[in-house]
């Protein structure tokens, strides 16, 4: 796939979205694999399933999810879906940078033997900040009639935005 430049015309099929250019996209891409270091060391060993959900300036609506199996010893190892996951770091960059993301979620369920456990985070200013828990609980809540298993919110892991920390 070649990178639209600004000096190309854009074609009548395809949706023009602004390109921020190398460095800030080289920056977010920084951003996003700290963010998953901070993110997976925080939740530690388990199944771990990303939920991302964003609205982009066009209006539109983007979706997708990863699960990442997340073992901690002997060492710190993590399995994923590469195709999976390529596609939700690469939401995740595009949010952080965020010239084309008006708004954007992640939310992570964890499989535990009591049932499932939730939390999120909204990806703004270039970073992820804890979301509230009744806002979570509204986004994961089964719909009515449903057998799934009801998850239990918990506060989200507060992680250290890197450029505030030094």
């Amino acid at each position: 796939m070649t990178i639209p430049h600004p000096d190309q015309p854009a074609r009548a099929d395809r949706r023009t979205v602004p390109y921020p250019g190398d460095e800030a996209m080289t920056a977010a891409r920084d951003r996003a694999h700290q963010a998953f270091a901070q993110l997976f060391s925080a939740l530690g060993a388990g199944r771990h399933r990303l939920h991302y959900a964003a609205v982009d300036v066009d209006g539109r609506y983007v979706l997708t999810s990863a699960t990442v199996d997340v073992t901690t010893a002997p060492a710190w190892h993590l399995d994923a879906d590469p195709d999976e996951f390529i596609v939700i770091e690469a939401a995740v960059t595009a949010a952080l940078e965020g010239s084309c993301t008006v708004l954007a979620t992640l939310v992570v369920q964890t499989e535990q033997a009591s049932g499932p456990i939730v939390c999120g985070w909204l990806i703004e200013r270039g970073w992820l900040h804890g979301m509230r828990t009744a806002a979570v609980q509204a986004a994961v809540r089964p719909c009515g009639g449903s057998s799934a298993p009801v998850a239990r919110v918990y506060p989200a892991p507060f992680l250290p935005d890197p450029a505030a920390t030094g």
